[in-house]
């Protein structure tokens, strides 16, 4: 079976390499649709690649934003675009977003998401709920639908430190450490957490890591913080040695996504056995809970604190987390994936 991912974004999240070494256990030869072509990029890129089965994992990455008067038609073709790359083989789709992050209110962005589940011999799903929600969102047949669970991440890591030698390398103190890693963007809701933490002025640092959008929002972020004295900010891509040093040092994490369909980084976070909070709206992100890791809240001004306290009464536990990382084994997600596409070819 000759697989083909598309888009190749192997260099900003390691999903699609893992996936793709476990899938070569279970009879399914993958490679990547590299690089971009005009007018219609997946039936260019295509013409000249034979495959079974073309994965689509990210499509906005062939409609994509460069804030020109181009714009409308990148949007407008993707529907003539992935139906005329797909003639010659069988379409999968993996739902990482119910619609592209940011993205909502532009023309033919929903319908584009649409189109491509639509189009899809299968669409995977990371949870139970997720796989309802998108059978109401875009009227998908209900065995169309496989639930696979997201990968472990923590396999890029490797194994992790003490707490007091990961705060040494990051020349850190022995305060309490909330953090938030990873991209930082505007649909990640950083600006209510800074505004709880300045109102309240709890008993421990904030943190927030990862590479900013724009250099505009990492200022916008930056005034919004001002002169606290407990919220900290290193704005930076994030290498793995540096990722694993903050999960290490960290007391516990928060995720206040203004909406999310699924996190690869709260899924991390409780593969290292990392405490988290996150909202209770939040119902597709699906963490094992009950579990004394996961904190929910429902709002920043009746009970965010208290499960931040609780939060931090818990201490990480990376060797508790082991049976979590057990049953989400790139192995295990490469198999039930290659059921889903044989079921798809059939």
């Amino acid at each position: 079976m000759n697989v083909i991912f598309a888009p190749d974004w192997r260099n900003g999240v390691p999903y699609q390499r893992l996936l793709a070494t476990a899938l070569e256990r279970h009879g399914a030869h993958v490679t990547f649709l590299e690089g971009y072509k005009r007018v219609f990029p997946l039936r260019r890129l295509l013409a000249t690649q034979r495959c079974d089965l073309l994965h689509l994992h990210w499509p906005e990455a062939y409609y994509p934003r460069k804030r020109d008067v181009w714009d409308w038609f990148r949007r407008a073709r993707f529907a003539f675009d992935l139906a005329g790359a797909t003639r010659q083989c069988t379409l999968a789709t993996t739902a990482h977003n119910l619609h592209a992050h940011n993205r909502s209110n532009e023309s033919f962005a929903a319908s584009n998401t649409r189109t491509a589940h639509t189009l899809a011999g299968v669409v995977f799903a990371h949870s139970h709920i997720a796989k309802q929600r998108l059978i109401r969102e875009f009227s998908l047949a209900e065995e169309k639908v496989c639930v696979i669970p997201h990968g472990d991440l923590s396999v890029t890591l490797g194994p992790p430190v003490s707490q007091s030698d990961a705060r040494t390398a990051l020349s850190l103190g022995s305060e309490k450490i909330v953090l938030m890693f990873g991209a930082v963007q505007p649909y990640k809701g950083q600006e209510e957490v800074i505004a709880w933490w300045r109102r309240k002025q709890p008993n421990a640092t904030l943190v927030i890591v990862g590479n900013p959008i724009t250099p505009e929002y990492a200022a916008q972020l930056l005034a919004l913080i001002g002169d606290a004295k407990n919220i900290v900010t290193r704005f930076s891509w994030l290498s793995d040695d540096q990722l694993r040093l903050w999960l290490c040092a960290a007391d516990c994490t928060v995720f206040n996504y203004r909406q999310i369909f699924t996190s690869g980084a709260a899924n991390l976070a409780r593969s290292w056995g990392l405490p988290i909070l996150l909202p209770a709206r939040l119902d597709t992100v699906v963490l094992d809970e009950p579990s004394l890791f996961v904190h929910r809240f429902s709002e920043f001004d009746t009970d965010f604190e208290s499960a931040l306290s609780k939060a931090l009464g818990v201490t990480s536990n990376f060797e508790a987390a082991a049976p979590w990382r057990e049953v989400r084994s790139w192995d295990k997600v490469a198999q039930l994936t290659a059921a889903g596409y044989r079921l798809a070819l059939r």
